[in-house]
């Protein structure tokens, strides 16, 4: 499996039909598992707001980056326990994450924990949507001694935008949201809410929406985006035309 969503989203089970739809409830806290070491292990919980019961599966995946693309692959260095639960209405559970690699942590670790309710096969009935529920949870576990990122940007034009691109050299992940592009007086692109990740050294591209400045490439640009560090600026010269 390469590519998943990316953040706590709702996702729609294969069995499609023209009408109506309904959806469970599933929830799940944190948001975000950050561990350093020797820390090894956390929980999730997961709750039923539905009227019914529902079966929910528990997924982890490794969580890499190649050519600007996030890449999901099968892993068994970190678990979730239990894999598969039953959730009746109005229930919860907790789901241990657990390192089980014994091999120290020297930068930081990047998965997945995909949360999924299970389409029930019983409700399957023709005039019908079915909609599931997915949830994806970025783990990450460090080092006590982590140095942090150390991105360095460029921006391309693009039709509708600019790609931006962003190179990780530090050993720990960047959290970007709510990015703006500028030149000195406007706001040429903007993209609010999690933009995405640029894990340790690895590379992220994104498109963000917006206008192209006037004049000719080699333009300088004001890069402006929240982290989990706070508020931060960076510069780029635009490239393309």
């Amino acid at each position: 499996m390469r590519r998943l969503l990316t953040s706590a989203v709702v996702g729609i089970c294969c069995i499609l039909f023209a009408g109506a739809g309904s959806a469970a409830s599933l929830r799940v806290a944190p948001v975000v598992l950050d561990l350093k070491a020797p820390t090894a292990a956390s929980t999730i919980r997961v709750w039923n707001d539905e009227h019914r019961a529902i079966n929910v599966q528990i997924r982890v995946f490794r969580w890499s980056q190649r050519n600007g693309e996030d890449v999901y692959e099968a892993t068994n260095d970190v678990v979730a326990s239990p894999p598969i639960t039953t959730l009746q209405p109005g229930g919860e559970n907790l789901v241990r994450i657990v390192r089980t690699s014994k091999r120290p942590v020297q930068a930081e670790e990047s998965y997945r924990v995909i949360v999924d309710e299970l389409p029930d096969p019983s409700r399957r009935q023709s005039g019908t949507v079915i909609l599931v529920v997915r949830h994806s949870i970025p783990v990450f576990f460090g080092p006590a001694d982590a140095r942090g990122a150390d991105p360095s940007w460029s921006v391309r034009r693009v039709p509708g935008g600019y790609q931006v691109t962003v190179e990780n050299s530090g050993t720990q992940r960047l959290r970007v949201s709510n990015l703006t592009l500028s030149d000195n007086q406007r706001v040429l692109a903007r993209q609010d809410g999690l933009v995405g990740y640029v894990l340790g050294n690895g590379t992220a591209r994104w498109v963000v929406p917006g206008r192209s400045p006037d004049g000719p490439s080699g333009a300088t640009l004001t890069i402006s985006a929240d982290s989990e560090a706070g508020r931060f600026n960076a510069t780029a010269r635009i490239s393309g035309g």
